[in-house]
């Protein structure tokens, strides 16, 4: 007939691990006692720099601040594309009017100065507006605000409606 002895033996890293060792033998042999293995230290594995094939971000999550940026119908693009189209006739040394992949859209030769020059005409038709990085936003009530971005990453004109928040986040 065979046997079974179980000897528990806990060790506990930082409250989480939990092991028990246990022993078999027959009637013939003395069950053999535990091996107690110190604990495996954990450690952090080395942080690569991140690639373009993956990337994650290392800050923590932020609390429910209750707002959504859903994408919809743009109800102030029409300030964008006046306020784009000013800029154009107005500053066309920020531009290469000879170099457009199409329909107004033409090299950016002073990005800064095409931002600020739109996000200026934009609040000239009474409409709030700030610059956010690659971004422009815009408002004219709290309840939400609309984002564009007007300068592609090749360096054209961009007219592009990007998402609403609610409630308006500037």
């Amino acid at each position: 007939m065979t046997r079974c002895a179980s000897w528990p033996g806990r060790t506990a890293l930082a409250g989480l691990i939990a092991l028990t060792s246990v022993a078999c033998g027959s009637d013939s042999a003395a069950p053999t006692p535990p091996t107690t293995l110190p604990p495996t230290p954990v450690t952090s594995p080395p942080v690569a720099p991140p690639t373009t094939a993956s990337y994650g971000c290392p800050l923590p999550r932020l609390p429910d601040l209750g707002i959504t940026c859903p994408k919809l119908q743009p109800k102030l693009k029409d300030y964008v594309d006046a306020a784009v189209d000013k800029a154009i006739r107005e500053h066309p040394e920020y531009f290469n009017l000879n170099d457009s992949p199409g329909a107004g859209s033409y090299k950016v030769l002073d990005r800064e100065r095409y931002v600020k020059s739109v996000v200026d005409n934009v609040r000239a038709q009474g409409v709030c507006a700030i610059e956010e990085k690659e971004e422009i936003a815009l408002k004219t009530t709290n309840e939400f605000n609309e984002q564009y971005n007007i300068w592609s990453s090749s360096g054209y004109i961009r007219r592009a409606y990007i998402t609403t928040c609610f409630p308006a986040q500037f």
